[in-house]
């Protein structure tokens, strides 16, 4: 059983933490041009699924809209909740409960659209979540988030025993991260630094052994944003 698991972070998602779970402009088309780039290379999928996040779905419709415009449109879509990020907002608001005083939270805070301030509290709480501080604050305990990313593996592994053939799943930084992490063998706190690095609407690679182990092919891929004119197109948040 030969398969190519294919998991794409969603494109850039809404600019106002009030309103992130979208899709924006240049979301969209970061997921136009990484459809343009999978038809010019004939790539094709046996099964696509993703999340059920707002910004998750539509980075997938729109690579579909693509390949149907092509005339090689992908099978019908699966929604799979272990596919679904975790709560940004839930994981700020336990950090609240237990480091009211953490730095980064302040600076958050204190001017919440300031895009500059997502990524340091982002850090700071995945690092809290990880070691179990937020447990007692969040609707995902970080062992049940674990649990979850050990039945994606088990599910995609099942899909893949299905259909034998390549599979696109479109996700978040944290579950593919998370994934990775689990197939890795790595530290949980190296979910967090490959989670922080990952672009809007890149690719992360994985193939499937004989004996069912995921093992990371590639990272963070750009291939279709890959010219110098492009770099104003890589977007973290």
């Amino acid at each position: 059983m030969r398969t190519t698991l294919w998991l794409v972070r969603h494109g850039q998602a809404g600019q106002h933490p009030e309103a992130y779970d979208q899709l924006s402009d240049l979301g969209q088309l970061q997921s136009q041009r990484l459809a343009a780039h999978w038809l010019a290379h004939e790539q094709h999928f046996a099964a696509c699924c993703s999340g059920q996040l707002v910004r998750q779905q539509r980075t997938l419709a729109t690579i579909r809209e693509q390949f149907a415009t092509a005339g090689r449109p992908l099978t019908e879509p699966s929604e799979w909740p272990e596919l679904d990020e975790y709560r940004f907002d839930a994981l700020v608001r336990g950090l609240v409960e237990v480091d009211p005083n953490e730095p980064a939270l302040q600076a958050l805070l204190q001017a919440p659209t300031d895009r500059r301030h997502w990524i340091p509290a982002l850090r700071a709480a995945l690092l809290a979540w990880g070691e179990g501080r937020l447990d007692a604050h969040v609707p995902e305990p970080y062992p049940q988030f674990r649990q979850r990313i050990e039945r994606l593996a088990e599910r995609l592994r099942e899909q893949a025993r299905a259909t034998e053939g390549p599979i696109l799943a479109v996700s978040s930084g944290g579950v593919i991260s998370a994934f990775m992490q689990q197939s890795l063998g790595a530290p949980a706190a190296a979910a967090v630094d490959l989670n922080l690095a990952l672009r809007n609407s890149a690719v992360v690679t994985f193939g499937l052994d004989s004996a069912g182990r995921w093992h990371l092919q590639s990272f963070n891929a750009l291939p279709h944003l890959n010219e110098p004119a492009d770099r104003n197109l890589w977007t973290l948040i």
